[in-house]
């Protein structure tokens, strides 16, 4: 959905996508207009890798996530400290392609899966 800046709310339809929300990795996703087009904003979690995060490990997290692991693609990795357990945003240039987009969703959240779990096993 392209969210509308001035008001906040969700206006436009961009493409439907099936992700997999198994391991509920993905906690929302919308798109904003950018001077480059439609920007889409992808909110990923730790989902239920870690079921219980206390404030030492919570920090732990988003001291030692490697972004580097994410596809060139995402423009920018936002860390959201709003939220109970670590959360992050992930932009980057919505694709007019569904399955483009679908595949680079999935790209996304993959590659933040391995992060957490290089992070867990450490």
């Amino acid at each position: 959905m392209l969210k509308n800046p001035d008001t906040g709310f969700f206006e436009e339809e961009l493409g439907r996508y099936h992700i997999n929300t198994d391991e509920c990795l993905l906690e929302g996703m919308y798109a904003e207009k950018a001077e480059t087009g439609p920007m889409v904003c992808l909110r990923i979690g730790v989902g239920n890798i870690w079921p219980h995060i206390n404030d030492e490990l919570f920090e732990k997290i988003y001291d030692n996530y490697d972004e580097d692991l994410l596809p060139e693609y995402v423009s920018e990795l936002i860390e959201l400290d709003d939220c109970f357990n670590p959360t992050w945003e992930a932009r980057f240039i919505f694709n007019d392609y569904p399955s483009e987009t679908e595949k680079m969703i999935k790209q996304i959240l993959a590659a933040h899966k391995e992060a957490l779990l290089v992070l867990y096993n450490a």
